[in-house]
Parts: structure tokens; C-alpha cells; sequence
């Protein structure tokens, strides 16, 4: 262990440096009041754009006519989504201008409203005014390379518009780059944020992040990127929320703009309420938003090429990354003290293995993870009988009444029946195998073992940031938990069985301000799980660990030693 945490040390050292990118010097020509005026009048002519709505097609219609007088090619994508219990259908809309170049700069803002919101000017129609600002510009002469606005629907909803335009857009494959715009902060901003994740998988590669960094850098505002344990959080879930996710899964360059206010408390109050209007934003703030935004469009333009890049390369910090393969043996070689761990204790039991008892294990191994199973099949058929609320793939916004108001009759029947398959293979167990011997701790604990380095594998295979997340400390801990007779003792190796879930704890503590759910996070989780987006491999690999974790604490207290 100590050796994995010598390596881990020394990990900077096989780092690279990313080289800096030139940042365009062009005359910037962003006009923050005419922004202002133009969030002022969409959000006040076009409020409640919720998405599917008669007023989100109405602000399809007036985004369009606006971006044709600038000159666009201006065009409508469809898409249709489950929203609760409804199919609803929303509008892209398209702006298309040719350079002299083929390869397509996309700039996208999501301009559709939770239901929770009204105006929504913060969320997000001063990214709106900030695009159709940053298209006037690009209208008035020639760019190297094409352009492409696009204003989506259903960004409250999963990014929908975005995850369609990513994956139907017939000229996709021109597509070099993705900004996204999303959102300018109530009041006097405090910073500017890139958001950098990919849905489900992807982040922003190196050159991309460092380009928008030294762009953004230039208004004198301090910014926000992901490095370091954010970064390795957020590659745990994958988990966007703004239009670069579906970009990135698809393996587009992309990467969001977003801003942070000085009084953060107060405009994460306004935030998804009827308060998010326009008067509280300030022009000198959309006015640092969009000239940032504006110089990261004609650096990208002024590029003399634009390569995919790496997604895999980790921030460690300003400019240094970790290429994949340095990430995956650092990840790797945490779980190496577990088969070593796993080869000395085979060596000085083995004599004392015996089938049954390896039998024995295995079978109440299969027992206890029975009903998180069962919970997970009860999702399924809870949602395939209409009893949960379906989304394509997000759940509830946040502040959504939904997420304040759980279904407590569907979780008292999803976990009321996993309770009773529980206390049914208890009684099973304990009349069915009480002629048998009593069990071995030195039997049970290396099959737990094995059963716990096959899991380990399983989860590198799937997402190794989430392996070394949420598995580290119970391949670590569980292997030196040894056996004892005395009370005292067995209470310490419990706390310590119980200390390596600690992570996971402490991640969804974290998580759950960032979906405004609070105390509801077990109700979210159901709905995430029903919808896909957190994944089925995820769940049954926590449940397996938690299964081991949960035999580990019965055969301190009904083994032998």
C-alpha cells in the first residue's frame, strides 16, 4: 500500500505539459447593452418555455426569424422525449452561415425553462441574448471556418436537443468544435466556469480546455475549471449539466462557459424559481460572459487546424495532464494489494479449505445480494407499468415538485419486498444449513476475497475512476480485517469494514445540493435508475461490493476463527 501511494506521488512526474494556444488578438466587438436588450425582450416576449409547451414552439418561431435577418441559413430539427407520463416534442433551432472553410464551429444555448421558473432570464436566457449577440458579430464579415447557432430545447431535461443535434445531425461529421453557452450569474460575477464533462462518457480534451482557460482568463475574472478530485468525481458519474455533454460523447471537441456570482447563496435561491428574472442580471456582467465567449469563437476560427484530441488525458493541475495510459496503471495498481494480500493468506490456509465451506460462503454470498437485485427488477417493473414518473433520461428538474414529493408507496413496496426476500433467505440459511458445521473465517474471508478482486476487475473494465471511487478502501480495508472472539474487538472490525464505504457516503452528501434534492437522494436515485442515467453495470457492481462488505460484518460475529 505504501509503495501504491509512493507511485501516486510521483505520478506528476510522468505528466505532460499542455503548450500553450495563442489567443486571438482581433478586436472584439460583443455589445453587452444590445445583449441586455436582447435577453430583456426574449425573456419577457417568450416566457415559460417549457420544453414541448405552445410558448417553447412560440420561441422556436421567434429565435428563427431573428437569426434569418442576420442573414443565417435557418433551419428546425425535432425531437420527441418522455417527460413523466407524456410524450412532449421540442424545436432546435438552426442558424447556418459557410466560411471558407467546410469544418463547422458550433455555438449552442439551451433556451427552454424548467417548470419551476417563469422568465428564466438567468436560466437560460442570458445565454440566449449572449448567442444571438455573438451571431450579429460573426453575420457582419467572413469566417475561416463555417458556423453553426443553435439554440436547443430540452437542456432542463437532460440536454436533449443538444444529445439530438449530436447524434441526427446530417453534417455532423463537419462539426469541430462545440461551445456551449450557459449561463451569466445574477448581479456582479465573482468568475467564469468551464464545464468540461461528456454524457455518460467523453471530457474535454487538453488543447481545448487550455484554449477557452487563457480566452477566458483575459477578462480579468478569475476561472473555475475541473482538475484534480473534481475532475476525478465528475469522471466517476459523467454526469453534464449543460449542452457540451452529448457533444463530448460523441467525441466532439466541446466545452461550456458559465459563470458564478458573487452572491452565490442568493442566486441559488432565485435559480428554477419566478424570482430568475431579468432585472437581476447586470450588464457588466454579460458583458465579461460574452467577451470571453466571442474570443474563444475566433481563437477556435483562427486556428489553422483543429484536431480531435485526447478525452482520456486527466488535469492535474493549471496546464499539466496525465495521458489514459499513465491513468489506467495508476488506477491498476491500487488493487494490488489485494491479490497479494489474497496469495498469502491462500498460502497459509489452503490446508484448511474445504469445499463445503467455500460452498457455504458462495451460497450466502448469492443470498444477500438477492435483494438488491430484486430492487433493481422492481424499478423495471415499476416503470414498465407506468407506476414511476418516465423521463428519457434525466429525472425531475431540480425544485421540481416531483423531487419534493417521493411516492412513498412505491418505495415502501420496492423496499418493503426486498426486506421480506431478505428476511425469507435468513431463514433459509439458518434452518437449512444449522446441521452443518459452524462457518470458518479463514474459509469465508478468502472467497469474499476473490469474490471482491473479480468485482475490482469488473469495475476497472467499466469505469476506472469509479473503481478506485468507490472500491479502493474496501480492497485496502477488508483484506487486513482479521477474526476475533472478544466483543471489543469484533465492534473495532466492524467500524472498520463499515469505514470503507465512507466514499460513497461522502459522494452522494456531495451530489445531492448539486441535484437540489436533499433528503430526498434514495427517491432520485429510483428515478435516475429507471431512466438510465445512472447505469445498470454501476448499480450491480456497488451491489456486489455491498454484499461482500455485508458478509464480511455477519462472519465476524457467527464464524469461528
Amino acid at each position: 500500500m505504501a509503495g501504491v501511494l509512493f507511485v501516486w506521488i510521483l505520478s506528476p512526474l510522468f505528466g505532460f505539459r499542455q503548450t500553450d494556444v495563442s489567443v486571438s488578438t482581433s478586436p472584439l466587438k460583443f455589445n453587452a447593452a444590445r445583449a441586455y436588450g436582447s435577453i430583456e425582450e426574449f425573456v419577457t416576449q417568450c416566457p415559460n418555455r417549457v420544453f414541448g409547451s405552445i410558448e417553447s414552439r412560440g420561441a422556436s418561431g421567434y429565435l428563427g426569424d431573428k437569426l434569418e435577418k442576420l442573414g443565417y441559413e435557418t433551419d428546425y430539427t425535432r425531437s420527441s422525449a418522455r417527460i413523466v407520463r407524456r410524450k412532449e416534442v421540442g424545436q432546435n433551432v438552426l442558424g447556418y452561415k459557410a466560411g471558407h472553410d467546410p469544418e463547422i464551429i458550433a455555438l449552442v444555448a439551451h433556451y427552454d425553462t424548467a417548470k419551476t421558473t417563469e422568465q428564466g432570464a438567468m436560466d437560460n436566457g442570458s445565454g440566449v441574448g449572449v448567442l444571438m449577440e455573438i451571431a450579429r458579430v460573426l453575420s457582419e464579415n467572413p469566417t475561416n471556418r463555417s458556423l453553426l447557432i443553435v439554440f436547443t430545447d430540452g437542456g432542463e431535461w437532460g440536454m436533449l436537443g443538444a444529445a439530438d443535434l449530436a447524434t441526427r445531425y446530417a453534417e455532423r461529421d463537419r462539426i469541430a468544435a462545440v461551445l456551449s453557452l450557459d449561463y451569466v450569474g445574477i448581479g456582479d460575477l465573482a468568475a467564469l466556469q468551464l464545464d468540461e464533462t461528456g454524457m455518460l462518457k467523453g471530457f474535454t480534451p487538453p488543447w481545448y480546455r487550455m484554449l477557452a482557460l487563457e480566452a477566458a482568463e483575459k477578462q480579468g475574472l478569475p476561472v473555475h475549471y475541473t482538475s484534480g478530485l473534481r475532475e476525478h468525481l465528475a469522471r466517476t458519474f459523467y454526469i453534464p449539466w449543460s449542452d457540451q455533454g452529448p457533444f463530448l460523447n460523441a467525441g466532439i471537441p466541446a466545452i461550456n462557459l458559465a459563470s458564478l456570482s458573487v452572491n452565490r447563496d442568493y442566486a441559488k435561491a432565485v435559480y428554477h424559481t419566478p424570482q430568475d428574472t431579468v432585472e437581476k442580471l447586470k450588464i457588466s456582467s454579460v458583458e465579461s460572459f460574452g467577451l470571453a465567449a466571442e474570443r474563444i469563437v475566433k481563437t477556435l476560427d483562427e486556428l489553422p487546424s483543429i484536431s480531435r484530441g485526447s478525452m482520456g488525458s486527466f488535469r492535474l493541475g493549471h496546464a499539466l495532464f496525465l495521458g489514459p495510459k499513465v491513468i489506467l496503471f495508476l488506477h491498476s495498481i491500487v488493487f494490488l494489494p489485494l491479490p497479494i494480500c489474497l496469495f498469502f493468506y491462500f498460502r497459509k490456509h489452503y490446508s484448511s479449505m474445504k469445499l463445503a465451506g467455500v460452498g457455504r460462503e458462495i451460497l450466502a454470498y448469492t443470498a444477500t445480494l438477492l435483494p438488491l437485485i430484486i430492487i433493481y427488477l422492481l424499478i423495471g417493473l415499476f416503470r414498465t407499468l407506468r407506476m414511476l414518473p418516465m423521463y428519457a433520461l434525466y429525472p425531475a428538474t431540480a425544485k421540481d415538485f416531483l423531487l419534493e414529493d417521493p411516492s412513498w408507496g412505491i418505495l415502501g413496496g420496492i423496499f418493503g419486498t426486498a426486506f421480506i426476500i431478505a428476511a425469507l433467505c435468513v431463514l433459509f440459511y439458518m434452518f437449512g444449513f444449522r446441521s452443518y458445521p459452524k462457518q470458518v473465517f479463514n474459509i469465508s474471508k478468502p472467497v469474499l476475497l476473490c469474490l471482491l478482486l473479480v468485482t475490482a476487475i469488473l469495475a476497472l473494465l467499466y469505469n476506472s475512476y469509479w473503481a478506485v471511487t468507490f472500491l479502493s478502501l474496501p480492497c485496502w480495508i477488508w483484506g487486513l480485517v482479521g477474526h476475533s472472539r472478544h466483543s471489543n474487538k469484533r465492534i473495532f472490525h466492524w467500524i472498520w469494514i463499515l469505514a470503507a464505504g465512507l466514499p460513497c457516503f461522502a459522494v452522494l452528501w456531495l451530489l445531492a445540493p448539486r441535484f437540489g434534492i436533499s433528503l430526498n437522494l434514495i427517491w432520485y436515485q429510483i428515478l435516475a435508475l429507471s431512466t438510465g442515467l445512472f447505469s445498470a453495470p454501476g448499480y450491480f457492481l456497488g451491489a456486489a461490493a455491498t454484499a461482500i462488505g455485508i458478509r464480511f460484518m455477519v462472519i465476524q460475529l457467527h464464524s469461528s476463527g
